[in-house]
């Protein structure tokens, strides 16, 4: 058990900061509401969701999700350039063209996902090829604090005035660790139904220079600071756990990979990694009374107000990005982000404030925004 003053180990904070240069976003298919998924899932599966999704939906805040896949059969692979690889080529694309620039610009590529489309190689492999980009690439395996290690390894990568731009996509195909059928025997596979969605975003991280000669910025420039990240000591076990596939255990016991979500876990412990973000930010010097706007990971739609009533914040002032895309995991704080740069926010002068929590290993982990 986490007490309530938890050990945070020794968290890093990065000093200094970059240019934030581009991001972009890639969602498979179109938005699909939580009343049509449930209907489709009973009208081709023969499973009741009506007593569930009325009375879970509204509590988990997801209005609307993307999915990688069609639902044709229990068990199917993603569609056709909904790959976990062609989506982040498509967001690491998007925010090239955001940045003004080539493949061939960039020094390093950064993937991050828990859901990959192959256990060898790695994604960025793949990622690489599409993109058409030949330098060094490296596929982080790991969820929802997945930005905050690589953007670690963005800084250092970019610590020189003249370090080329690195690029990193946070990218989940999660919907395919799922089968219907499970619905009628296990009740937490209703949360993950309804809360999860798939996607990747992507970001370009540049070094901080006075005048950028290279290159072509845009106008919604920012810079990040104060990239952190933590692991709590002594964690509980953990909240969203895939056991097979890996070398302890290769086969699944009943022929489909189910994540395994302790959501009661997740919801006694889950805030202390909030609150442990926060506490670093304050020791940055950034607090919540000189922030303009708060980005906790979007677990949910119901994170927002949630947090407002927590920490007696405005909820208007608080993401609810979750609410149109669900649960991104590895993507979700990219996806917050990009949907920050592009809202009525980004015209206000000052500080954004991000903060990533995972409960697969109880990591936390952000940075600050500020223009």
């Amino acid at each position: 058990m986490i007490s309530t003053e938890p050990n945070l180990g020794q968290p890093i904070i990065a000093s200094g900061r970059r240019r934030l240069l581009g991001t972009g976003i890639a969602l498979p298919g179109p938005a699909i509401n939580s009343g049509e998924l449930c209907e489709l899932i009973s009208q081709r599966f023969g499973i009741k969701t009506a007593r569930h999704g009325n009375i879970l939906a509204p509590r988990l805040g997801v209005h609307t999700r993307h999915l990688c896949r069609d639902f044709f059969q229990a068990r199917e692979a993603p569609r056709a350039g909904s790959r976990n690889p062609e989506l982040a080529a498509l967001a690491v694309k998007q925010a090239l063209e955001d940045a003004g620039l080539q493949p061939q610009n960039l020094s390093y590529l950064i993937s991050h996902t828990a859901t990959p489309s192959t256990l060898l190689p790695a994604g960025s492999a793949e990622i690489s090829r599409l993109l058409g980009f030949s330098g060094p690439h490296a596929e982080l395996r790991q969820a929802c604090t997945g930005f905050a290690n690589a953007l670690q390894f963005a800084f250092a990568l970019t610590a020189t005035p003249d370090a080329a731009p690195v690029a990193i996509v946070g990218v989940e195909t999660g919907s395919v660790y799922f089968d219907p059928a499970c619905l009628q025997t296990d009740t937490s596979q209703w949360i993950n139904f309804l809360q999860m969605g798939d996607g990747a975003a992507a970001v370009i991280i540049g070094p901080d220079r006075p005048e950028e000669s290279d290159v072509q910025c845009n106008d919604l420039a920012h810079w990040i600071s104060a990239a952190y990240f933590g692991q709590i000591q002594a964690p509980p076990p953990p909240g969203l756990t895939l056991r097979s596939g890996g070398s302890d255990c290769t086969t699944p016991p009943n022929g489909t990979l189910l994540f395994e979500h302790d959501f009661n876990g997740v919801a006694e412990h889950g805030a202390l990694l909030l609150e442990a973000g926060k506490t670093l930010m304050e020791q940055a010097g950034y607090d919540l009374a000189t922030a303009n706007f708060i980005v906790p990971h979007q677990a949910s739609g119901a994170v927002a107000p949630w947090l407002a009533e927590r920490w007696n914040y405005r909820v208007e002032k608080i993401s609810n990005h979750a609410q149109r895309v669900g649960n991104l995991g590895s993507a979700s704080i990219w996806a917050a982000l990009h949907d920050y740069r592009r809202s009525s926010h980004v015209g206000l002068s000052g500080l954004a404030l991000f903060l990533g929590a995972e409960a697969t290993q109880y990591s936390f982990g952000g940075f600050a925004i500020e223009t």
